[in-house]
């Protein structure tokens, strides 16, 4: 792929000069092997010329090459139609255009005049709030436009499209903000094993963006928003930082301080945290965290949390494969007390009848908050009252990017519903840390803010 392949413009519609940022994305891709797969994170600042490049890239791999399919794509249609469908058709010149649909949702094919006769490249615009529909597709490159907005499991899909025989090399480019989730984790990160991927014919290219590489914004553009916008803001947007971001919850959360990677201390007993999802391939996850809490002769103190294993899981067979998951657990411990969400009645009902000990969370509309000040409470101990195991992956993931709904009632905020269903069953364990066990069968748990008592039958 040239720098610029629009062998078919004319001069004086070649109205595009790339920055040395949307240059370093050309040459990316221009690397990709024969028959490989080059991904690229475009992804910082505000202002750095994101949407434009994913526009003038969806035009000049159409003419680079003939036949192919290209998606261009983001979260919500009604987005995707005002900033990066309104870019690509004021770069791309209408004599090039061969047919378009537009209704939703909406393509154009195009062609050169020099390419044989029923020959075009079709550039198709889709929205990824509903993604299980692409099944079926194959294209030769994706861009996805703020990508921060859009599933993980919609990116991973993509990937499986890129297949189309027209496009020897195959690009999937993501532009985003710095947004905690797969982008920064498959970008800035560095978290997919490269190495394996290398030896299938691809590559990963991480390129940042920054306000001082777009020559086309105003000079002031970076020190009037540094002196309007708050902190986090001026990190995030204007700087192009991916370790801050407004709304995070467990701001106390460092994965290397709170990682246990040492011989275990001996537990008092185990406790575990339960949230029940569907079985469907886009519900909620269930989800499980088993935890030991350590007794008077551990070497860092009693009552110290330390998180053993994690479940996160959806989609047919997953009660089975949780229930699995507990019998290992059972095995490999013994006894261990669960706590699950109180709505959920009928799973607790389930879950007892198969010989498992579970208490309904406390509930009500203040639960949400109080559960994560329990959790809170401990990352903020110094030194740390919880902790978690080398071989949990998708706790630390989930604890970094679990963030506030900037949307919600400011008096009452609630978390971002978004894989959220993991941090639910660590919530619910907590309340089992405060549990105190009678001879009597029955279980008190006393939360402190609020100084109520709550009694459940064991």
């Amino acid at each position: 792929m040239a720098t610029r392949s629009l062998s078919a413009l004319e001069t004086q519609e070649q109205r595009f000069t790339p920055t040395a940022r949307q240059l370093a994305v050309y040459d990316a891709l221009r690397q990709t092997p024969p028959g490989g797969t080059t991904l690229v994170g475009y992804g910082g600042a505000m202002g750095g010329g994101k949407t434009r490049a994913i526009a003038e890239l969806a035009i000049d791999t159409a003419l680079s090459y003939p036949g192919t399919n290209i998606l261009v794509a983001r979260q919500h249609y009604s987005n995707l139609q005002t900033t990066t469908m309104r870019e690509f058709f004021e770069c791309l010149p209408e004599r090039l255009i061969v047919g378009r649909q537009r209704s939703a949702p909406q393509w154009v094919s195009i062609r050169d005049v020099a390419w044989p006769g029923g020959v075009s490249s079709t550039i198709h615009f889709r929205h990824l709030s509903e993604w299980t529909g692409l099944g079926s597709e194959q294209y030769g490159a994706v861009f996805v436009d703020e990508a921060g907005e859009v599933a993980e499991e919609a990116a991973q899909m993509l990937l499986t499209r890129l297949r189309h025989p027209a496009q020897r090399q195959r690009w999937f480019v993501a532009a985003s903000n710095p947004w905690p989730g797969w982008f920064e984790r498959w970008f800035a990160r560095r978290e997919l094993d490269e190495s394996a991927f290398a030896e299938a014919g691809g590559r990963i290219v991480y390129i940042p963006a920054r306000i001082p590489d777009n020559p086309h914004l105003p000079d002031n553009y970076a020190a009037q928003q540094q002196a309007l916008q708050p902190g986090g803001w001026v990190q995030r947007f204007i700087e192009g930082r991916f370790d801050a971001f407004e709304g995070q919850i467990y701001t106390d959360f460092d994965p290397r301080r709170q990682l246990w990677d040492a011989p275990l201390p001996p537990f008092a007993r185990y406790i575990g945290g339960l949230d029940f999802g569907g079985q469907s391939p886009r519900d909620h996850y269930t989800a499980g965290v088993v935890a030991g809490i350590t007794g008077s002769q551990a070497p860092c103190g009693s009552n110290v949390v330390i998180r053993l294993g994690e479940f996160e899981d959806r989609g047919p067979g997953v009660t089975e494969r949780l229930e699995q998951w507990q019998h290992h657990w059972q095995r490999k411990l013994g006894p261990i007390q669960w706590c699950a969400d109180r709505s959920q009645s009928a799973w607790i009902d389930h879950q007892r009848r198969q010989g498992h000990r579970v208490l309904p969370s406390k509930g009500g509309p203040d639960s949400v908050n109080w559960g994560i000040s329990l959790v809170q409470q401990r990352l903020s101990q110094d030194p740390p009252g919880s902790y978690y195991t080398p071989s949990m992956h998708r706790f630390p993931e989930r604890m970094r990017e679990y963030q506030w709904d900037m949307k919600s009632d400011e008096q009452s905020p609630k978390p971002k519903k978004v894989n959220d269903d993991l941090l639910d069953a660590d919530r619910y364990m907590h309340e089992l840390t405060i549990l105190k066990p009678f001879r009597t069968g029955t279980a008190v748990i006393t939360t402190k803010p609020r100084g109520q008592i709550a009694r459940y039958p064991d």
